[in-house]
C-alpha cells in the first residue's frame, strides 16, 4: 500500500553544479556586497549593501587578496584575506561569505583552500575572528583545523565577543 505524499517541508535549493574560484574583478563587487547585506549576521553589525560595497572597493583599491566563487554564471561567495594581516607576520582571513543558496556545497571550502594555500606560502600561521554567536562558522573552521586561541569582547561592536581562531604549521621561527 502506498502512502499519499504530502507537501515537502524541505526547501529545495538549486544545486551548485560546479564552481570556479578566481580573483575578484570590479564587476563582482555588487554581488559580493549583496551576499553580505542579505545576511542577518552582517546586519547585526550594522552592515548594509552600501557599506559592504565601500568596504570591498577599499580592499580592492589597496590590492588586498580578494577571490570570488562563481557557479551557474553568478557570484556565490567570496573571501578577503591578508598575507600579513595578523600581528604584521601572519595571514588573516578578513571575511568569507557564501550565498545562502550555495551553502553546504563546497564553496566555502574552496575559498578557504585558495586563501590558506597563498597564506601558508608566505608564513606558517592563519588567524581569523568569528563571533561567539556564529556557531555554524565555528564548526566550519574547526573542521578545517582551526582552534580557538582567545576572545576579544567589544571589538567589532559593543556587546559582542569575537573568538580568535588559528591554524598553524608551526611557529614563526621554525
Amino acid at each position: 500500500m502506498r502512502r499519499a505524499q504530502g507537501p515537502s517541508r524541505r526547501v529545495e535549493r538549486p544545486r551548485v553544479r560546479e564552481h570556479q574560484v578566481r580573483i575578484l574583478r570590479p564587476q563582482d563587487i555588487p554581488a559580493c556586497a549583496a551576499i553580505i547585506a542579505s545576511e542577518s549576521l552582517w546586519q547585526r553589525y550594522g552592515t548594509s549593501g552600501r557599506s559592504a560595497r565601500e568596504l570591498i572597493r577599499g580592499a580592492f583599491r589597496r590590492h588586498d587578496c580578494l577571490y570570488v566563487a562563481r557557479a551557474n554564471g553568478q557570484v556565490v561567495g567570496f573571501i578577503w584575506f591578508l598575507l600579513r594581516g595578523a600581528f604584521a607576520h601572519s595571514g588573516y582571513i578578513r571575511l568569507i561569505a557564501v550565498a545562502a543558496s550555495a551553502r553546504g556545497q563546497g564553496v566555502g571550502t574552496a575559498l578557504m583552500e585558495v586563501a590558506e594555500k597563498r597564506i601558508f606560502q608566505s608564513g606558517p600561521n592563519v588567524f581569523l575572528l568569528v563571533s561567539t554567536f556564529n556557531r555554524p562558522a565555528q564548526q566550519f573552521y574547526r573542521r578545517r583545523g582551526y582552534r580557538p586561541v582567545g576572545r576579544v569582547p567589544d571589538y567589532v561592536a559593543s556587546g559582542l565577543t569575537e573568538l580568535i581562531y588559528r591554524k598553524t604549521e608551526g611557529s614563526l621561527r621554525r
